[in-house]
């Protein structure tokens, strides 16, 4: 123990601190496409911080324990760069803490071992060792207090200096508010905002009114069911092309219409679901906050809505908007049990059709390929072997890529049944289906995985979209029909979802844009749009993509516009 005391001086905790709590700044010196002079500020700057607030206790562990939410960003930054591999943490993934049920983060947390490990290796030490600072009676002296204020002075005064003509080169990437921890709390202090935002949604859109109303005979049997994807890209689709057919029932339906090039607007669920629903959309997201969802339009328009969910409540405009309708179900798996497949919504819908009503419309919240893919369908789906992993690596990416594939079987599968249900009951119908992102697979040297990153790739964005109509809405309405086929390879986003769902329901309503309407002859849609960091509309083609993304754009035919 004396040895240890001897070796572990407060003077020593201090740098020791003072170099973990540097960690973070180092790692994205290396990550970010940052200007070089920049890049020695962000060390300089921050750093010459860290020495200040260090110094504000005699005894370091002190201030370090009291710096804990400081720790506990850099550890989750550290994670995301390991996950994602380059980034400032964006304020939707602060969003994503509030929004993911516990089950999901373990699943991920589980796959993401070295990861955790790391920071846990990182910070835990650090804090026992704080600990042992705080109760040691040596102290910092003053002179050394006074010697480190006075470096952390030169080094604040050398960051400015090499910051101010990086500045005026490149003004908007070398900025002060663009310093790692600055940026991190900024779209923390977003994330809380908008959390608080979204919590108020009940007040703040209670006077919308759609003022909906339709155009059909009230008599004429109607029933639209909107299937809602998870996590499914189109490039694993068969329907699109790619090599393994997993996609078969679909595939031998003439009457499925696919979509080409059909992008998100966002890679986040939260955000990504609740702008398929209403009129909000990249340009004008925080119009959400004011705004119900197509299903109050359906409603006043004289349907019978009802919500069905694969997924968990989790507090975000998703679960606003599907408590609007006239029947919403939550289908929960037992604890600590993996979740229910899909097909678990197919009985509950068999019952809504057969309640009686003239005119329905039926969402369906899947949990469709969400990660872990091994657990989301049954045996008879599970035609790529092997399909289990137990770490996130190159050497286990087959074996992840034919679960991921196998997850599509199952919702071939399921979009099949749906239709058919449809089609049994002789009405006047459609369904239309949508994944609200894709998925990144290690699919190329960067070994990008899962979604949700601050800067997209074109595996997030290139999500399958299609639409099916009865024989029956083919007779009456076979214009809409015509129009929709027309656009098969028309580039456009999921903003047109909410606009083509008023369209194929016949609802007439201020809100319906026909301009978004694939069914309509006046569609029509000039740039694609992508919300960026806080809410802000980003082109497409302005996107900060990477050339390996650019490649899979040109190779697959799709436009990054």
């Amino acid at each position: 123990m004396k040895h240890f005391n001897q070796i572990f001086t407060q003077r020593r905790i201090f740098w020791i601190f003072s170099g973990i709590m540097l960690v973070p700044n180092i790692f994205l010196c290396f990550t970010e496409q940052l200007p070089l002079l920049f890049k020695v500020s962000y060390i300089l700057i921050p750093g010459a911080l860290y020495l200040l607030l260090l110094i504000l206790s005699r005894k370091p562990g002190i201030t370090f324990w009291a710096l804990f939410p400081l720790h506990f960003i850099g550890a989750f930054q550290l994670v995301l760069l390991y996950l994602f591999g380059n980034s400032i943490i964006a304020s939707d993934m602060f969003l994503n803490m509030f929004t993911t049920n516990s089950g999901e983060a373990f699943e991920l947390l589980d796959k993401l071992a070295p990861a955790v490990v790391g920071v846990f290796l990182l910070y835990l030490p650090a804090l026992a060792l704080a600990v042992y600072s705080i109760r040691r009676t040596e102290t910092l002296t003053p002179l050394f207090q006074k010697r480190v204020f006075m470096l952390a002075m030169l080094m604040i005064g050398s960051g400015i200096l090499v910051y101010t003509p990086a500045h005026r080169k490149y003004p908007h990437t070398a900025r002060l508010d663009n310093l790692y921890p600055i940026n991190a709390f900024n779209n923390a202090r977003f994330a809380v905002d908008s959390w608080e935002a979204a919590k108020n949604y009940p007040r703040t859109s209670r006077k919308f009114d759609y003022r909906a109303t339709s155009t059909r005979d009230t008599e004429l049997p109607e029933i639209y069911i909107f299937v809602i994807g998870e996590t499914s890209r189109a490039g694993n689709w068969g329907l699109y092309g790619y090599e393994r057919n997993t996609t078969p029932k679909l595939d031998a339906m003439p009457d499925v219409i696919h979509f080409d090039d059909v992008l998100t607007q966002i890679n986040a669920t939260h955000k990504s679901v609740p702008l398929m629903l209403c009129p909000a959309d990249a340009l004008n997201y925080n119009e959400i906050y004011r705004q119900k969802s197509l299903i109050s339009a359906f409603k006043q328009a004289g349907f019978h809505t009802s919500f069905l969910s694969n997924q968990l409540r989790n507090g975000s405009f998703t679960e606003f908007f599907a408590d609007e309708a006239d029947c919403t179900i939550y289908f929960a798996a037992p604890k600590n049990k993996p979740h229910l497949h899909d097909d678990v919504l197919l009985s509950a819908v068999d019952s809504l059709l057969n309640i009686g009503k003239t005119k329905q419309l039926i969402i369906l919240h899947t949990y469709g390929s969400h990660f872990n893919y091994c657990e989301r369908y049954n045996t008879d789906c599970r035609i790529f072997t092997p399909d289990h992993i137990k770490e996130i690596d190159h050497k286990n990416k087959q074996a992840m890529i034919n679960a991921y594939d196998n997850s599509i079987v199952a919702t071939d599968k399921f979009l099949a049944q749906v239709i058919d249900k449809l089609d049994r009951t002789g009405k006047t119908s459609a369904m239309l289906y949508l994944s609200d992102h894709g998925e990144d697979l290690l699919d190329d040297e960067r070994n990008r995985f899962l979604h949700a990153s601050p800067i997209p790739t074109y595996y997030q964005l290139h999500i399958p979209f299609v639409i099916w109509f009865s024989d029956n809405y083919s007779t009456l309405f076979p214009d809409d029909i015509r129009q929709a086929r027309n656009r098969h390879t028309t580039p456009f986003d999921s903003r047109v979802v909410f606009h083509t769902l008023l369209g194929i329901g016949g609802i007439e309503t201020e809100y319906r844009d026909d301009q978004l309407s694939l069914i309509s002859p006046s569609f029509h849609l000039e740039k694609r749009y992508y919300v960026g960091e806080q809410n802000i509309p980003i082109p497409v083609r302005r996107l900060p993509l990477e050339e390996e993304d650019l490649q899979a754009f040109e190779r697959y035919g799709i436009s990054p516009r």
